[in-house]
């Protein structure tokens, strides 16, 4: 296995862009399947390059919750009622928790074996 420097930092590209109470708009729906698009391709190449089990875990998480999120989005802005942030609010949730374990998870190591 090869140690590998990566941190949080290295995924920033996957931020959302939204904030709760936020109108859900086609422009979120843009950023974050983008952010999406960025965390699903180095969330298949951490996995291919064999993580181990717990971070594995964690991006398999995070990326299922970053799918929903655009999955809901995308439902709100079809239907028309960009001012319904509630809409998305449970999924935002889980995207919060999901990224609060993996950042926490990512920070306490310098390094990571792949």
């Amino acid at each position: 296995m090869t140690k590998v420097n990566m941190k949080m930092a290295d995924l920033q590209p996957m931020s959302l862009g939204y904030e709760e109470g936020q109108d859900v708009t086609r422009e979120v729906l843009q950023r974050a399947d983008k952010a999406y698009q960025y965390f699903h391709n180095k969330y298949l190449e951490l996995v291919a390059s064999g993580v181990e089990p717990e971070l594995r875990d964690l991006l398999i998480g995070h990326d299922a919750s970053l799918e929903d999120f655009v999955g809901r989005v995308r439902q709100v802005v079809k239907s028309g009622y960009y001012y319904d942030s509630m809409g998305v609010f449970s999924v935002y949730l889980e995207y919060n928790d999901t990224y609060a374990e993996l950042r926490d998870y990512l920070n306490s190591r310098g390094s990571i074996d792949v």
